[in-house]
C-alpha cells in the first residue's frame, strides 16, 4: 500500500482528498472509496492492500477477497 502526499483529487469519487493508491490499478483513492484487504504470509507476518472496488472483486488481482467470475 503506497500513501499519497499532497493534494491530489480520489480518482474514484473526483471530490475528496486521496490517501492512498489502489494495490490493483494504481487509482488515486479518497479514504471512502479504498476497500481493504490484509493479506497473511507464514507466521504471523501480513501485509495491508488498499483497492478500489473493482479490483477489490476480481480475483486475479485480489485472490484473498476476489470473487469468482460466473
Amino acid at each position: 500500500m503506497i500513501v499519497v502526499t499532497g493534494t491530489a483529487t480520489c480518482g474514484i469519487c473526483k471530490t475528496k482528498q486521496a490517501v492512498v493508491y489502489c494495490d490493483g490499478c494504481g487509482v488515486l483513492l479518497c479514504e471512502d472509496c479504498q476497500q481493504f484487504e490484509y493479506w497473511g504470509y507464514g507466521c504471523g507476518h501480513g501485509d495491508p492492500k488498499a483497492f478500489c472496488s473493482t479490483c477489490y472483486n476480481d480475483i486475479d488481482i485480489n485472490p484473498y477477497g476476489g470473487k469468482v467470475p460466473e
